[in-house]
């Protein structure tokens, strides 16, 4: 609400869409009053508003069948909501800049940077929230929620509370609610300490993964329709089409690079390999996991939606739905 508020507040001739995401996961009641309170502020103040409706029972679906948490699988649904929006909008005004606002605090992002380091994130995680990627924007990280209420106390700005906010099930919950006011209490500076680290890691981030593709090239193939195998360079509509494309890399120049940047190459591997719509299944990939492989420990392994091995001299990434080589793969728990 403060930015939709704000953002009519500095410049009113602007050109721009509301879209609210009702998730189907509270109750009707208090998920459609939200659907409504929104729908209501944007006519009163003449800005057109798109509303999305999740069935109810999708997303918990989806977390369960993708074994993700349901903040995971909401966000990815609402993620997926705004691109497609912002796409047909681009469609529509070939000419128009089309930018996707996201009102993140800078709370969000310490929060947010508290739990990858709960999960043991690497470098890429742990890295500083962006303020701006392709044609996502996030004005307010530099504004703390306290800011924000403040605004629109200041503006009589009514807001809705999501009751799933204090449900401390979720881990963000838990960090907000029991692990940040610790911190406040135990380690006044924390915030300026985790807010240097994740600037470091972002520089340390953006080195490795350099390194890592200059370093380790994989080389993208597929088999075709009658068995045989071929290999492309720019793998994204072969790949779909075909749907049976696997990478590969020369595992003697892998097991010669440092530990980090064979992590980092797998996980590169791993995005160019999966279509975009496949994402939240790469985010939920335990980065434990890639280490015991990249370690040498195993020689096979579940990696989310695909499978790694080595054999033959390479390192093979496939995905997991169909057996490509002549021997199956381990699974990690």
């Amino acid at each position: 609400m403060a930015m939709l508020a704000s953002l009519r507040a500095v410049n009113p001739k602007e050109k721009f869409f509301c879209m609210h995401i009702e998730h189907g996961i509270r109750p009707a009641e208090e998920s459609r009053g939200d659907a409504d309170f929104v729908r209501d502020f944007c006519k009163t103040n003449g800005i057109e508003c798109i509303v999305k409706h999740i069935p109810p029972g999708k997303i918990a679906e989806t977390a369960k069948r993708k074994g993700i948490g349901i903040e995971a699988a909401a966000r990815y649904f609402r993620h997926r909501a705004l691109s497609k929006a912002a796409r047909r909008i681009a469609r529509e005004d070939s000419r128009a800049k089309v930018f996707i606002l996201l009102a993140h605090t800078k709370d969000d992002l310490l929060e947010t940077a508290l739990m990858r380091v709960l999960r043991g994130a690497g470098p890429a995680g742990l890295a500083a929230m962006p303020q701006r990627r392709g044609r996502i924007i996030r004005p307010l990280l530099a504004v703390s929620r306290a800011d924000v209420i403040n605004y629109l106390k200041e503006k009589n700005i009514m807001w809705r509370e999501d009751s799933t906010n204090s449900d401390t099930q979720f881990l963000r919950n838990r960090v907000r609610h029991q692990l940040v006011p610790l911190l406040n209490e135990s380690f006044p500076s924390w915030r300026s300490g985790l807010a240097a680290l994740a600037e470091t890691q972002s520089l340390a981030a953006e080195l490795i993964s350099r390194e890592a593709e200059q370093r380790i090239i994989w080389k993208k193939s597929f088999f075709t329709t009658n068995g045989t195998c071929g290999s492309f360079t720019n793998h994204t509509n072969q790949y779909e089409q075909g749907g049976k494309g696997f990478i590969s890399a020369e595992e003697t120049n892998f097991f010669e690079q440092p530990q980090i940047i064979r992590e980092e190459a797998v996980f590169q591997a791993i995005n160019s390999l999966v279509p975009p719509c496949k994402a939240l299944q790469v985010k939920s990939i335990r980065r434990a996991v890639v280490r015991r492989f990249c370690e040498g420990e195993v020689n096979a392994t579940d990696l989310g939606s695909v499978r790694i091995k080595r054999e033959n001299g390479k390192i093979f990434i496939s995905k997991k739905q169909k057996e490509y080589f002549e021997r199956g793969f381990s699974r990690l728990m």
